[in-house]
């Protein structure tokens, strides 16, 4: 086992599963035999949740998990098994075709995920709805295919219109003081990747640092609004109303 990517992968934002049960609790409700497509679907960790539906997957093939020594990496990815390999901005599929389009935790790995929204737009039915989870705050992770650290709501609220969409609803999971806490309780674990003696001294320093980490989650049950100045992320449901000109809206991006 690489002990390294073991710590790594350890350490996760128990907020995860706010996003995860979001995620599932959508697909499960989805009508038996609508279509969807699972856009950056890499290990494809929900199709089991899409059993009932016409379920296609897509993902663009080239992360393996070992990445570079940058950022925090999987160790082991594989997207082999994924429907289509292609680049979300240019999916081999016909226009209005899926009855959901499902996207999460992609955009930040995207160079221009306002293109991508124009294909989703493209590939999604008139009345169509979009499940798009991508973090508020992240550590640069999956190195080199990372381009943004996360997206607050007016991103949404500004751009989810302009290309098509009516949004429905807005998840917001974690708060301030959730993040602070995680990244207080992994900061020896980040050390440690640059320095492996320093995990000597991990112990002693989860003696001196678990009062502080308590107070920290108890600041987090005691002001969930701190989410207005920093979250773990955002789950987006919306409609598509309208189809968007790609050529118009790729000028507009420009």
């Amino acid at each position: 086992m690489d002990i390294k990517n073991f710590i790594k992968n350890t350490i996760a934002p128990p907020e995860e599963s706010l996003r995860n049960v979001w995620i599932i609790n959508k697909l499960i409700n989805i009508p038996k035999g609508k279509s969807i497509i699972d856009v950056g679907a890499g290990q494809m960790p929900y199709r089991q949740y899409a059993k009932h539906l016409k379920y296609m997957s897509q993902d663009f093939g080239k992360y393996t998990g070992e990445g570079v020594k940058k950022g925090l990496q999987t160790g082991k990815f594989d997207s082999s098994r994924v429907d289509l390999v292609s680049d979300i901005t240019s999916i081999p599929i016909k226009d209005k075709t899926f009855d959901y389009v499902l996207c999460t935790e992609v955009f930040e790995h995207l160079p221009d995920p306002l293109s991508a929204l124009a294909e989703i737009n493209r590939i999604n039915k008139k009345r169509g709805k979009l499940l798009l989870t991508a973090p508020w705050a992240s550590l640069t992770h999956f190195y080199p295919h990372f381009y943004y650290s996360g997206f607050s709501e007016n991103f949404y609220k500004s751009n989810l219109p302009r290309f098509g969409y009516k949004i429905d609803e807005i998840y917001i999971y974690g708060n301030y003081f959730s993040w602070l806490s995680l990244e207080f309780i992994r900061s020896p674990l980040i050390v440690f990747n640059y320095n492996p003696f320093f995990f000597l001294l991990l112990i002693p320093f989860i003696i001196v640092a678990m009062p502080w980490y308590i107070f920290i989650r108890i600041l987090d049950r005691l002001f969930p609004k701190s989410k207005d100045i920093l979250a773990w992320g955002i789950c987006i449901y919306a409609t598509k109303l309208k189809d968007i000109n790609i050529i118009n809206t790729k000028r507009s991006i420009e």
